[in-house]
């Protein structure tokens, strides 16, 4: 049925409407009660608009095609057990081409009208490039199918001029940049403070400090100079890291068992700093709620009749459902690491137990007698 305040619902319906073409035309042509029924008036006098003739079934066809686009990318970015973060802008803008290409479309108006619509509202958040968070151009850079290339070909299909193209694709790499020197500062402090506590250690074992202290003041001014070769050595690196990860070879988009996680996790050694980002930003979820759940009454979906439920009531259902729908949990499906260490700790606590249970056995029974 449809809902009128989700299009989803509307997408639905007319999805389904359509592979029964058929049988409603020979509904009209043969079965007089629904002919009827459209000839009678609703429940507020009003007459029944129907049955649906040719050009209806053309105009839904074309709604079909066209809110296919958003239920797909619903779904897509929506998804709770995979990043999303890589897919937010693309999908963003190949949903903006499509609604600029129905808006210019003379051959079905109401559809025309209704992507004007759409237009409108979709320019309010992603009209001006300055309005959106950096995060999202450079979680679609760190995608390694995508680096840089996927901006030009963007800003490119959207009108930009080569000068525009190169001002936003540098914009975006400095964005990068920024976001590269502040994580290399946190763990430039991390290293440090793990050296300084490895040093007190050594100390208190009686290790003896180096040189170099109180009373080396004619060193003061070659140390400076250290210091400044090390702040030049660190910005050189800067540019070897990033300008090395956006001059690789680009992965190609044709391998189907590409896992964007999985190659993160095997080119830590080879990116260290910009593994620690894409860990971040990879785990920020595009939506806050799984909404491909939102197409099925099935699902984890919370119905007008319980919307005045409590925060923590929705919250404990939702996951009380998902507890129930989950599978069934099996060491003998490809187990991680995690889940071979959790293995081995419930063997050691089972086997300690039998030992107690053993000990506690032998402890309590009565001393054997000679007779």
């Amino acid at each position: 049925m449809d809902v009128k305040t989700r299009w989803n619902a509307t997408y639905k319906m007319l999805e389904v409407a359509l592979k029964y073409r058929k049988v409603f035309e020979r509904m009209t042509e043969e079965w007089l009660p629904f002919m009827n029924y459209f000839r009678q008036k609703d429940d507020k006098g009003k007459e029944r608009i129907g049955p649906p003739n040719d050009d209806d079934w053309e105009i839904s066809k074309a709604f079909v095609h066209f809110l296919k686009k958003f239920y797909d990318a619903t779904l897509e970015l929506s998804a709770s057990k995979s990043p999303t973060s890589q897919l937010l802008y693309q999908t963003m803008i190949a949903l903006q081409v499509e609604i600029d290409r129905k808006r210019h479309d003379d051959s079905n108006p109401i559809l025309k009208e209704v992507a004007c619509a759409i237009k409108l509202k979709f320019d309010k958040c992603w009209g001006n490039w300055n309005d959106i968070n950096p995060l999202i151009f450079i979680g679609n850079i760190l995608d390694p199918r995508n680096k840089l290339q996927m901006m030009k070909v963007i800003v490119k299909k959207l009108g930009g001029t080569p000068t525009s193209v190169k001002e936003f694709v540098d914009s975006v790499k400095q964005s990068l940049v920024t976001l590269w020197m502040e994580y290399k500062g946190i763990n430039d402090i991390l290293n440090v403070e793990s050296q300084d506590m490895q040093i007190e250690c050594d100390d208190g074992y009686g290790g003896t400090s180096g040189g170099g202290g109180p009373g080396c003041s004619l060193c003061d001014e070659l140390f400076d100079d250290v210091e400044a070769q090390n702040e030049e050595e660190q910005l050189q690196e800067i540019s070897n890291e990033v300008d090395k990860y956006l001059a690789d070879e680009i992965e190609k988009r044709s391998n189907q068992s590409f896992n964007l996680l999985e190659w993160w996790k095997g080119s830590e050694t080879r990116y260290p700093i910009l593994s620690m980002i894409a860990k971040d930003v990879f785990s920020i979820p595009c939506s806050t709620v799984a909404s491909e759940s939102a197409f099925s009454l099935g699902k984890r979906i919370v119905d007008p009749f319980k919307s005045s439920l409590s925060p923590k009531m929705v919250e404990a259902l939702v996951c009380t459902s998902d507890w129930l729908r989950a599978e069934e949990f099996s060491f003998w499906k490809d187990p991680t690491d995690d889940d071979l260490e959790l293995y081995k700790e419930i063997e050691e606590i089972e086997k300690n137990a039998n030992v107690s249970q053993d000990r506690s056995n032998t402890s309590s029974s009565p001393p054997s007698t000679l007779v």
